[in-house]
């Protein structure tokens, strides 16, 4: 079987995109110096205390979330990272740990799950919530691509890593752009400088929305305003109609 093809090179704006890549690297290089200000616990909903598991994005690991996480379990729920490692792609083993980490958060809970995924984190989210929909509350991405392939600078990295990818992404690849059959909020940035904002953009209907922030495409778990939206939308009755826009 043929390995999936997840993005392509920028051959046709090489050096745009250089500059935007690397405007977007600088940016979370800084973050770790200087993070945004987080919006204080007291100006958001209040959580009730469900596990909410947040997952990282293709060649990073909790240390681009750890501040999304430890901000959601401030405001109420009890968040989650990604545990130990990087997230090298969709092998058969990041599949099965996304599994296993999201079906053992159900059964402790007893209710359902709410992901946050960030870039590839947030296909992961997506692609759980389509098989298991019962054990899922609501899916929020941050700079997910749904639209393949990708026109990425991290294209040479991916191609590398894609030999590796479980047979079943080649398989499904056709399906990834469905949406899964829970409410769900893509969030997306014109300023991102690693995923075009139009591959992120989902089919919008009653369960489905997509809200625009602006941010650079590394540090969107940290960005206020995707913080306040990820705060409302996790407080939302995950059935409520229709989803307001905060």
């Amino acid at each position: 079987m043929a390995r999936a093809h997840l993005t392509t090179n920028l051959w046709d704006r090489p050096f745009s995109a250089a500059f935007d890549f690397a405007r977007d690297l600088s940016t979370f290089a800084v973050s770790f110096v200087n993070p945004p200000e987080q919006p204080s616990p007291s100006t958001v909903p209040q959580g009730d205390g469900h596990i909410v598991i947040v997952l990282p994005g293709i060649m990073t690991g909790d240390f681009t979330t750890f501040r999304l996480v430890g901000w959601l379990n401030r405001i109420g729920y009890d968040a989650r990272g990604w545990g130990p490692g990087v997230n090298w792609g969709p092998t058969s083993r990041s599949l099965a740990r996304v599994d296993a980490l999201i079906d053992a958060a159900y059964a402790e809970g007893g209710r359902k799950v709410s992901l946050v995924g960030r870039s590839l984190g947030g296909l992961y989210a997506r692609e759980y919530a389509k098989r298991q929909p019962d054990r899922v509350a609501r899916v929020i991405t941050l700079g997910t691509p749904v639209q393949f392939p990708v026109k990425t600078p991290l294209s040479p990295f991916e191609n590398v890593l894609a030999q590796f990818y479980d047979p079943s992404v080649s398989a499904h690849l056709d399906d990834l752009p469905r949406n899964p059959p829970v409410p769900l909020t893509a969030i997306y940035s014109k300023s991102d400088g690693i995923v075009p904002w139009l591959a992120c953009l989902v089919e919008e209907g009653p369960l489905a929305e997509n809200l625009e922030i602006e941010s650079a495409h590394t540090v969107m778990g940290e960005n206020p305003r995707a913080m306040r939206i990820i705060a409302a939308r996790l407080a939302d009755n995950p059935f409520s109609e229709p989803l307001t826009k905060p």
